[in-house]
């Protein structure tokens, strides 16, 4: 969980409990918040870990495994993920295209031995779904109103975890 931070609305958390039905595996969730990114504030640590205690109540309620990491100095969490991935039976992540997370993402999948997969929960319209990038508000929108109806009979379950 790296950018869709919440339990509730979240393709990718619905994803990971999919997978975890089909191959009867536990579920397993890690929220980690690294520390020497570019913009690291105690602003945005602060929200982040507010929301990860509420993430802990909800996946504690419904018995599964939560595991929030507050990287405590940069690099800390090297490794991390490859540990937790070397016992799972697939790894979901966030489809995220800013920031960090991308090359995150693409170097964690090189080095994990399982399936990958991310998906994206950014909004309604898959990010995806343009081929290109939409030089007005206009034609953004003619793409929109071609792609979006589509995903109205398709939203993220209110409650993945129920």
């Amino acid at each position: 969980m790296t950018s869709a931070r919440r339990t509730r609305w979240n393709f990718a958390l619905q994803r990971a409990v999919e997978h975890c039905a089909n191959l009867r595996v536990p579920l397993v969730v890690l929220e980690p918040l690294r520390a020497g990114y570019p913009w690291a504030c105690d602003r945005f640590h602060r929200f982040i870990i507010e929301g990860m205690a509420d993430n802990q109540a909800r996946c504690e309620a419904h018995g599964v495994a939560y595991y929030p990491y507050v990287e405590p100095r940069d690099g800390a969490g090297k490794g991390l993920v490859e540990g937790l991935a070397a016992r799972a039976a697939v790894v979901v992540s966030d489809d995220y295209p800013a920031f960090f997370l991308p090359r995150m993402l693409e170097a964690a999948a090189q080095r994990i031995s399982v399936r990958v997969e991310s998906v994206d929960s950014n909004g309604l319209l898959p990010m995806r779904t343009a081929a290109r990038t939409f030089a007005t508000a206009h034609t953004f929108r003619r793409h929109l109103h071609g792609h979006l109806p589509a995903q109205f009979d398709h939203p993220p379950a209110s409650d993945p975890l129920a």
